[in-house]
């Protein structure tokens, strides 16, 4: 069975190099933000508030309503007999509304305050799912840079396997050196399943942020995913203006501060010109047509409704100080984020250096250990002890690498940058022939359904 080993391990090399087939960090998220159902429903959100801009907007122009009716009137007056008539009215108002105490220049403020909300909303969750996605990526390529290290080292296990047991069968090693052997091959091996086991779950998780399966070869990344700024202080200046977060909770402000005017606006008078003309018959017991115009300048204006104004007001102004709240809170948060991920890439970018020169000495040893264990000069326990050396320093650079790309792209994300660092567009809202077109395939599959 251990004979077999060198030619399972060679497989298994070959099926680990890169193929035709590959995507790059970049290509892989553009290609599936747009399909991801956190970013689309931000997106549908932002899509409905624009039309709550439209609609609060209605409140400058002119209303038109038409009513008719027809029915039975019965009527009797002083001096007359009952009069029953059919009675029929048409008639056609329109309304336009003068002076509303900026009611409606409030709500319009309000809606696209809440509007800027919602898209900044959208940019800062794209922000956070590039952040994820890259997040997945690079944990898929750092499984499958620990799984081809245990996958080497398993390999070299089995080459020392191989050597020492030539030497027993030539009388030249003991029945422990080969017992030894046998107990370190056993756990190389567990280590190469658990680093396959690990690579399957990082797939996984690939599989359900992206929505696809990764493809065969993903492409490296570059050490430097992009330029970051130039110190600490510079970071969190950029964090405290471009952040989406930030802009939510300005925007959030600003919507509250509208919304307390627009409770101030009650307090005023409002002022309309209403247009009525009407076309009626059998009215009021009397038959026969009987029609009317009407243009009027009509102001309306509560003197008392037991202080729901005043309340409505004061509930503003609590609202006003809780976005406020929120906004310093934000900022905190925002900031804290960022000091963890600049702490971070600054301690393993200086890690890196010394674990580079802790894997070439490990390698190093190790190779002259072979060469003396050759003549031996070195026992079987020290080649071994070696070769676990240079899988152990191997791996820790990986991760070191990895987790430093890793704090690049949460540095990027807490100023706000990830998107443009990594050249990816923010979803756009649908235009009308793409929401026709939807509502076309919305109404075919409800007929389908139906049938």
């Amino acid at each position: 069975m251990k004979n077999n080993r060198l030619t399972v391990l060679a497989l298994a090399v070959l099926l680990a190099t890169p193929s035709a087939h590959s995507a790059g960090l970049r290509q892989s998220i553009a290609d599936s933000i747009n399909d991801n159902p956190v970013v689309k429903r931000a997106l549908k959100s932002y899509e409905a508030v624009t039309e709550e801009v439209r609609e609060a907007e209605g409140g400058y122009y002119p209303t038109v309503d038409a009513t008719l009716g027809y029915g039975y009137e019965w009527t009797k007056t002083s001096g007359n007999s009952d009069e029953e008539l059919n009675r029929r009215e048409v008639r056609l108002n329109v309304n336009q509304m003068i002076f509303d105490g900026g009611a409606t220049a409030s709500e319009v403020e309000r809606q696209e305050a809440r509007m800027r909300s919602a898209r900044a909303n959208l940019r800062d969750v794209s922000e956070d799912f590039v952040l994820e996605a890259g997040r997945s990526y690079l944990e898929l390529l750092r499984r499958e840079q620990l799984l081809n290290s245990a996958n080497d080292t398993l390999l070299n296990h089995v080459k020392i396997y191989e050597q020492i047991k030539r030497r027993s069968e030539s009388g030249m090693g003991s029945l422990s050196s080969i017992q030894q052997a046998e107990g370190r091959l056993a756990l190389a091996e567990v280590n190469a399943l658990a680093a396959e086991n690990n690579m399957r779950d990082a797939k996984a998780n690939y599989e359900r942020i992206f929505g696809s399966v990764p493809q065969e070869q993903l492409e490296a990344v570059d050490k430097m995913i992009a330029p970051l700024p130039a110190s600490l202080e510079a970071a969190q200046a950029q964090s405290a203006t471009e952040h989406p977060v930030m802009s939510v909770a300005q925007a959030d402000i600003e919507a509250a501060i509208a919304q307390r005017e627009a409770a101030e606006s009650r307090m005023y008078p409002r002022l309309d010109l209403e247009i009525e003309r009407r076309w009626d018959d059998n009215l009021d017991g009397q038959s026969g047509p009987n029609e009317d115009l009407t243009a009027m300048l009509r102001l309306r204006y509560n003197l008392y409704n037991g202080g729901e104004d005043s309340a409505r007001i004061r509930r503003s102004e609590h609202q006003l100080g809780e976005a406020q709240a929120i906004q310093r809170d934000a900022l905190r948060q925002v900031r804290q984020s960022l000091e963890l991920s600049w702490n971070a890439y600054e301690i393993l970018g200086r890690q890196m250096e010394f674990l580079r020169e802790h894997l070439s000495a490990s390698e190093q040893t190790r190779d002259a250990y072979q060469k003396q264990f050759d003549i031996g000069q070195r026992t079987l326990l020290d080649l071994l002890d070696t070769e676990n050396e240079v899988f152990s320093a191997r791996n820790q650079l990986v991760e070191a690498q990895i987790d430093h790309q890793i704090a690049q792209m949460r540095v990027l994300n807490s100023t706000g940058e990830l998107l443009s660092a990594l050249d990816i567009t923010l979803p756009q809202p649908q235009t009308e022939q793409e929401m026709d077109k939807q509502q076309t395939m919305m109404s075919t599959y409800e007929a389908d359904s139906q049938s």
